[in-house]
C-alpha cells in the first residue's frame, strides 16, 4: 500500500537522522506531545461534556477521567485551515495573515513543531498534513507526514498502525516526539451520506450504530425527516471519531510511552451543520479540550474558566522546557500548566471567520463572555451574499425545500441568508443564539461592553476588520468595504499557493506566490502589491 511504503521511508529517514539529534546539545524535558484533533465535532457531542446518547465516545471519556476537561474552551476559527494554523502558530488568523486556505510565508512566524525540532524533538503529522502548517513546504516542520486517501482516511485501524509506527520508531531513535493526530471524522461526509458511499468511506463502520430514534436534533436546526438522516450519520461519524481516537491510545499505550507523554484532544470546530461551522456562534467555536498528563495533570479534574487554542503552543512549550518565540509577533496566549488553581484566566473567548476554503469572503467575529455572546457580520450589507460550506449538505438543502410551506423554516432560513449585521444572545437561557437581543434596549449595557471587548481585540490584533467595525452602522460603508474584499480575494484566489485544487478564481495548481502578511494603520495588506498603506485592495 502507498500509505506503508510512505511509513518505511519516512522511518528509515529518521534512523539516519537519529546519531545527528543525538549529538546536539538538549535544554528541552523529557517529554513526549501528543496532539489529537478531531474535525468538525461539536464540543457537546462528547460523552464527557454532556452528549446523553449511550457509549458514544468511551475513548474520550476515559481521557477526560484520566485527565482535565476544559469546559470553556474555544477555538479562533470556525472553519478547519485558519484554526489548525492558528493552533501551530500561536497566533490568531489576523496577526498570521492566515485567515483561509492558502499558505503564508511563514518564515518569522515559528511553529510548534519547528520549535520543538530545534531542541531534539522527533516531529510528524497523521492525515491533514497541509492544513496544519502554515506554509507549502511539509519537510520544514515534520519529519513524518502521512496523508490518507479519501476512504481511509476514516479507517480507526490505519490511524492506529501509522500512530504505533510513529512511536516504534520515536522509540528507536531515543528522541522525544510531537505527534499531530489528525482525525477526519466527523467531517463530511459522514458515515451513511451518499457521498460516503461513492469514496468507499462506508466500508469502515462505526463499533456501535446510533439509529435515529437515538438522537436529539439541535435546537437552533428544525426537526425535519431529512435533518434528522443528517443528525443521525453525524453521530455515527462522532462514533467511529472515537474508535479511532481509541485505536490511537491503545497505540500509545503499547509502545510503553504513555506516562511520559502529554496528551492533548480537541476539535477544530463546531459540526457540519448551518449555525455552528463556518459561523462565530457558541457551537461554531467551543471545543472538547481534554489534556492529560501523569503526575503533571489531576486526573478527573475540570477547569470551567476561558482558555482559547491559542494557549495550546505555550501550554506544549512550557511542558518541553522550551520558551516562546521571540520576533515581532505578539502572543495572547498562556500555558495551561501553570499552579493550581490556575490564575485568573481572560473573561472572553475571541472567534472568526473569514472566507470558505474557496476564498469566498464572509467575514465575521465572535466574542464570547460568561453568559452572553455577541456577533459581528461584516458582509452582511444588504449586498453581499453568503456562499458557506454547511450550504452543500442535506440538512441546509432540507430547510430551503420546506422553507416555502413552513413559515418558521422560512424565518429561520432567511436569517442564516442575511442576519443582522450585529446579534446579541444570552447564552444562559439561549444558548444556541436564537433570539437577537442587539436591538433590545434593555440590553444596552451589554451590548456596549461587548462591542467594546471586541474593538480591544482588533486592536491588538491588528485585525483588518476594524474599519468595517467602526463603520457597522453605515450600510453604504460596509457595502464599499465588502466590494473592496472580494476584489481582493478574487487577486488572492489567482496567485496564491492554496490547499485545495479549485477556487474562486478556477484552478489553482500554477499558483506559486505565498502570502505576505504587514501591519499597517488601515488593514493587513502585501506590501509585493504596493504600498502596505494605501492599497486597500490588496486586505486580506
Amino acid at each position: 500500500m502507498r500509505w506503508f511504503a510512505s511509513l518505511l521511508t519516512a522511518i528509515t529517514a529518521l534512523a539516519a537522522t537519529a546519531v545527528a539529534f543525538a549529538s546536539e546539545p538538549d535544554t528541552a524535558r523529557r517529554v513526549n506531545v501528543l496532539l489529537v484533533t478531531v474535525d468538525d465535532m461539536n464540543w457537546n457531542s462528547v460523552g464527557a461534556f454532556g452528549n446523553p446518547l449511550a457509549g458514544i465516545t468511551p475513548n474520550i471519556d476515559r481521557l477526560a477521567e484520566q485527565g482535565r476537561r476544559y469546559e470553556r474552551a474555544y477555538v479562533t476559527a470556525s472553519n478547519c485551515s485558519p484554526s489548525r494554523v492558528a493552533l501551530q502558530t500561536g497566533l490568531y488568523p489576523q496577526q498570521s495573515g492566515a485567515t483561509g486556505f492558502f499558505y503564508i510565508d511563514d518564515r518569522d512566524k515559528p511553529t510548534i513543531a519547528t520549535m520543538l525540532r530545534q531542541h531534539g524533538f522527533m516531529t510528524g503529522a497523521i492525515n491533514k498534513v497541509g492544513d496544519s502548517n502554515p506554509g507549502p513546504d511539509g519537510a520544514r516542520y515534520l519529519d513524518y507526514r502521512i496523508n490518507f486517501n479519501a476512504s481511509e482516511k476514516f479507517s480507526a485501524r490505519r490511524i492506529g498502525d501509522a500512530s504505533a509506527e510513529f512511536f516504534s520508531a520515536a522509540k528507536d531513535t531515543s528522541r522525544p516526539f510531537y505527534l499531530v493526530v489528525n482525525i477526519a471524522d466527523p467531517h463530511k461526509p459522514n458515515f451513511n451520506d451518499p457521498e460516503a458511499a461513492s469514496t468507499g468511506a462506508d466500508v469502515f463502520v462505526p463499533s456501535r450504530m446510533i439509529a435515529e430514534s437515538e438522537v436529539t436534533i439541535p435546537p437552533f436546526l428544525p426537526d425535519l425527516p431529512g435533518i434528522r438522516r443528517d443528525v443521525r450519520n453525524y453521530y455515527n461519524s462522532v462514533k467511529r471519531a472515537d474508535d479511532t481516537f481509541g485505536a490511537v491510545m491503545r497505540a500509545l499505550r503499547a509502545s510503553g510511552l504513555e506516562d511520559e507523554t502529554l496528551v492533548i484532544f480537541l476539535s477544530d470546530h463546531g459540526m457540519p451543520f448551518p449555525f455552528a461551522k463556518s459561523s462565530v456562534y457558541e457551537n461554531s467555536l467551543r471545543t472538547p479540550l481534554v489534556m492529560k498528563w501523569s503526575g503533571r495533570i489531576a486526573p478527573g479534574s475540570v477547569e470551567t474558566q476561558f482558555v482559547s487554542a491559542v494557549d495550546l503552543m505555550p501550554t506544549i512549550l512550557d511542558a518541553a522546557g522550551v520558551a516562546m518565540p521571540e520576533g515581532p509577533a505578539v502572543y495572547l496566549g498562556t500555558s495551561l500548566l501553570s499552579k493550581e488553581p490556575m490564575p485568573a484566566r481572560p473573561q472572553y473567548a475571541f472567534g472568526n471567520f473569514d472566507e470558505n476554503a474557496k476564498g469566498y469572503p464572509v467575514p465575521m467575529r465572535g466574542v464570547i463572555a460568561q453568559d452572553w455572546g455577541y456577533v459581528f457580520n461584516a458582509w452582511s450589507d444588504g449586498e453581499h451574499e453568503i456562499r458557506n460550506d454547511d450550504m452543500n449538505h442535506r440538512s441546509f438543502k432540507e430547510m430551503v425545500r420546506h422553507a416555502p410551506r413552513v413559515p418558521a423554516i422560512k424565518d429561520r432560513l432567511d436569517y442564516y441568508l442575511a442576519p443582522p449585521v450585529e446579534e446579541l444572545c444570552h447564552l444562559k437561557v439561549d444558548p444556541h443564539c436564537i433570539v437577537n437581543l442587539a436591538g433590545d434596549p434593555a440590553h444596552t449595557a451589554v451590548l456596549a461592553e461587548m462591542r467594546s471587548a471586541m474593538r480591544a481585540q482588533m486592536v491588538r490584533t491588528d485585525d483588518y476588520l476594524l474599519e468595517a467595525f467602526d463603520a457597522r452602522a453605515d450600510k453604504a460603508k460596509l457595502r464599499a468595504f465588502m466590494r473592496r474584499q472580494r476584489g481582493a480575494a478574487l487577486d488572492r484566489a489567482s496567485r496564491l499557493q492554496w490547499k485545495r485544487d479549485v477556487n474562486i478564481a478556477g484552478g489553482t495548481r500554477r499558483n506559486r506566490e505565498l502570502f505576505r502578511r504587514y501591519p499597517c494603520r488601515s488593514g493587513v495588506v502585501e506590501a509585493e502589491r504596493g504600498d502596505p498603506c494605501g492599497n486597500l485592495s490588496s486586505q486580506p
